[in-house]
């Protein structure tokens, strides 16, 4: 291979590399943002705003079985 064939190469190699590394950004945020919306809904709708980190995750902890077997129940 020429010199201009390897530049070539590695031009569409970095082209591919920076298109995945926008992808991957991209999902990121979009998982970023879903958990952000699903924090606020919990503390709205379970009124959590006023509890610690660890009283969240105790209370969701004794909410898991209850809302699994509903889940269950309505599938």
């Amino acid at each position: 291979m020429d010199k201009l064939t390897i530049k070539k190469k590695e031009q569409e190699l970095n082209r591919l590399k920076r298109t995945i590394q926008r992808d991957s950004q991209k999902e990121r945020r979009l998982r970023t943002h879903l958990l952000i919306q699903k924090g606020a809904m919990l503390e709205t709708y379970f009124d959590m705003k006023e509890l610690t980190v660890e009283e969240t995750k105790k209370l969701l902890k004794e909410l898991a079985p209850i809302i699994k077997k509903i889940r269950e129940k309505n599938h």
